[in-house]
């Protein structure tokens, strides 16, 4: 009997549909990410140190004056580095890059208040790997404070995503797969170097662009107000699980690397010895 009359409230609800697509709000009432991998860390072990980038690069930085020390392009230099990351994203095998499972709970009301569940299991991300420069790679030296920083921004390719799925609404739904792409995501990072301590740091981490994201479900048909209230949720979990996703291996991966040039610099190099001619730093400190 309670099918009976979801059935009909159903109908109803379609009939209606045209005249109200815009009258009910979904309320999320329950989140719930399982199986969240943790292999978002890049191998420091795999990761070129810096030095050995720029001592196998045949690339001068271009300098310019600044009214408090000097900047650099580094684009040549960073172009190596992504390159290098890319590979190894791939031997490390982030790219593709699964992604946790996702159970909500929402309701929301349209003629009467309904209860429904959303489940995304078996996800995948992939295009990781096209991560790339995604701007002018800026080293400036504030000769009053003696300190260097450097301005890294990043972007990628359209990242491709695809996820089962199973809804149901007052016990019944449909179920197929998902897949879809996020475009247009852009981050931002600033990297401080001390000169005089020899230490690394990342003094900042911005999305600058979350991107824009777009969704399609294949499998049962769907009425077209069910498919934009599944879309909007699918749409606003998986922006949010992409760019966490992403933040773990950008600054995961970059966490890494400085620790492990900083670790470098502690074990082998005395800091009251000048910085050899051929690091960068030399630019900056004749």
């Amino acid at each position: 009997m309670r099918r009976l009359i979801f059935a009909i409230c159903l109908v109803a609800s379609v009939c209606a549909y045209h005249v109200r697509k815009h009258d009910f709000k979904v309320v999320v009432d329950e989140l719930e990410i399982t199986r969240n991998p943790t292999k978002y860390k890049l191998d420091a072990d795999k990761i070129k140190t810096l030095q050995n980038l720029f001592e196998a690069g045949e690339f001068q930085p271009k300098v310019h004056p600044n009214p408090r020390g000097t900047e650099a392009n580094l684009n040549d230099y960073a172009d190596q580095i992504f390159a290098n990351l890319r590979a190894m994203m791939v031997e490390t095998g982030l790219d593709p890059l699964e992604m946790p499972d996702i159970h909500e709970e929402f309701s929301y009301t349209l003629i009467i208040t309904y209860h429904g569940e959303l489940d995304l299991t078996n996800g995948w991300l992939s295009d990781v790997s096209t991560i790339h420069r995604g701007g002018d790679v800026i080293v400036t030296y504030d000769t009053d404070v003696k300190f260097l920083e450097v301005t890294l921004p990043i972007a990628f390719n359209d990242l491709q995503f695809t996820y089962d799925y199973s809804a149901k609404i007052m016990g019944l739904g449909p179920a197929g797969y998902i897949d879809g792409k996020v475009t247009d995501l852009a981050v931002e990072v600033k990297i401080g170097f001390d000169p005089v301590a020899l230490v690394l740091s990342l003094d900042e981490f911005n999305i600058v662009h979350a991107g824009n994201i777009h969704v399609e479900f294949h499998g049962d048909a769907l009425i077209d107000w069910l498919l934009d209230l599944l879309a909007d949720l699918a749409t606003t979990l998986l922006k949010s699980v992409v760019l966490d996703l992403l933040e773990g291996i950008v600054r995961g991966g970059l966490d890494d690397a400085i620790q492990s040039i900083n670790d470098l610099i502690d074990g082998f190099l005395n800091p009251t010895t000048p910085a050899p001619e051929t690091t960068p730093v030399a630019y900056f400190l004749k």
